[in-house]
């Protein structure tokens, strides 16, 4: 039932039976139909999600009233509004399904934390995890303070080849920072090189 969690989390580092023994009985599936929430702002976040089969968008509201999409989750990814996991504050981000979405909520972040302390390897797993979040974050303010939206727009691409298949245009606008009009130019130029 949970086979493919298992597998990401075995990617990330080796499980041993025991250790998933005390974790699965604690997992439960939900579904999430497309526009519905997994965080909303002013929430605190309380779980980590797997994502078996679908996808989300991580945005906030600027200034002007504008969402503004700040990253993506997609299948076999872990979905969490990290920041307000870790500090236990409040939320000033969204996490809304971009289509129906399945997932697999893991133990509530108080469980979590006594595995870490019960569990050498899940300890492990939790610092990688943040190592990842953090590395991702630096490149994403890496990609803006460095990058033209034509190569953000690039390095989208490379990251998620299907992109345009499962996000609206003005959701990858969004992301790249620019608006629709821009995003049409940089897509024009890159298929005439």
């Amino acid at each position: 039932m949970f086979e493919q969690l298992r597998q990401a989390v075995n990617a990330i580092t080796p499980m041993s039976d025991d250790d998933w023994d005390i974790f699965e009985p604690l997992l439960q599936l939900k579904s999430i139909k497309k526009n519905d929430f997994f965080l909303k702002m002013d929430e605190v976040e309380r779980y980590i999600g797997f994502v078996n089969k679908g996808s989300f968008r991580w945005y906030y509201i600027n200034g002007k009233g504008e969402e503004v999409n700040y990253h993506f989750f997609f299948d076999n990814d872990f979905v969490v509004g990290f920041d307000s996991f870790i500090t236990q504050k409040p939320s000033r981000l969204f996490i809304q399904a971009m289509e129906d979405t399945e997932l697999v909520l893991l133990p509530e972040r108080s469980k979590i934390l006594e595995f870490y302390s019960k569990s050498h390897t899940w300890e492990h797993f939790g610092r990688l995890i943040s190592e990842g979040v953090y590395a991702q974050t630096a490149a994403r303010v890496h990609d803006f303070l460095f990058n033209s939206a034509e190569e953000r727009y690039l390095s989208l691409l490379k990251q998620h080849p299907n992109i345009f298949q499962r996000v609206s245009l003005s959701n990858i606008a969004s992301y790249l920072g620019v608006q629709g009009p821009s995003l049409s130019r940089i897509r024009k130029r890159i298929s005439k090189s």
